[in-house]
């Protein structure tokens, strides 16, 4: 975990895991902002919340993120085969001589040359390692339902580069700004050794509560939270003020004005 002061009255966090994330939020006393229960919504349960959370308790969110989220998986993963039908291969078809093979090369094989078979193997592409943001600030006036198209999005364009051979880190990521100062918190929650496994990244990338409930916990227990963002949790900082913020890696907004399908390349999304 990396806590820094990136400006006067700005402060980023970068958590290596989920793990490490929720462990930071559970383990955190409340900071002198939310000492009061009542200013707290991150465990609030009424209808209206539900709608705006997806889940009904901050505990059955928690269940979500170290179980699955298992309806979301099984979408993706429809949703995401059709992506693989029209990306590039990771790996290309490489010739050479060998004592076997599908093809005799007759000049070789005349002279007695014992690798005159022309044979064929794969050989995968040099793989670049990149890291992906995905902003989850969203407003509360956007539905929890335009959070999951969104995030959806991204998961689509992700899947396309690493079946071109990209080997991608995803981070997800708060930014929220009130009384002169901002909070950013990202969370690490795919390596680029690790292939994609969707059941782990619904719900950190595509569940409402990863922002409405996690999130703002994170808020309530951060030191550097002031009374400022009581109320509504501050308002989120957009894509192009968070890209200082976040070096080296490539931002995807909240709200992205794309068709996924669009997205052919890496130099697309740039």
């Amino acid at each position: 975990m990396q806590s820094k002061q990136v400006k006067p009255n700005s402060w980023v966090q970068h958590f290596d895991s989920i793990e490490q994330f929720y462990r930071y939020i559970c383990e955190t006393p409340y900071n002198a902002a939310f000492s009061k229960q009542s200013d707290r919504r991150s465990g609030t349960v009424s209808y209206e919340r539900t709608q705006f959370t997806k889940t009904k308790t901050f505990d059955e969110a928690v269940s979500l993120m170290k179980d699955g989220w298992t309806d979301m998986a099984s979408t993706l993963t429809v949703r995401l085969q059709s992506v693989d039908k029209h990306t590039q291969a990771a790996h290309t078809r490489q010739m050479f001589n060998s004592v076997a093979g599908f093809q005799p090369i007759v000049p070789l094989y005349l002279v007695g040359v014992p690798t005159s078979m022309a044979s064929m193997k794969m050989v995968a592409k040099k793989q670049k390692v990149i890291t992906i943001t995905k902003l989850v600030n969203y407003s509360c006036s956007v539905s929890s339902d335009q959070i999951v198209i969104e995030s959806i999005k991204a998961m689509q364009v992700i899947k396309t580069l690493e079946a071109q051979g990209y080997r991608v880190n995803i981070d997800v990521a708060l930014g929220t700004q009130a009384g002169g100062r901002q909070i950013v918190a990202s969370i690490r929650i795919k390596n680029a050794n690790e292939k994609l496994n969707v059941s782990k990244l619904a719900f950190p990338l595509v569940h409402p509560s990863m922002l409405r409930r996690l999130l703002i916990r994170y808020l309530e227990v951060n030191e550097n939270v002031t009374n400022a963002f009581v109320g509504g949790y501050g308002c989120p900082i957009s894509a192009d003020t968070m890209r200082p913020l976040l070096p080296n890696t490539i931002v995807i907004p909240a709200i992205w004005q794309v068709d996924p399908n669009n997205i052919k390349s890496l130099d697309d999304i740039k």
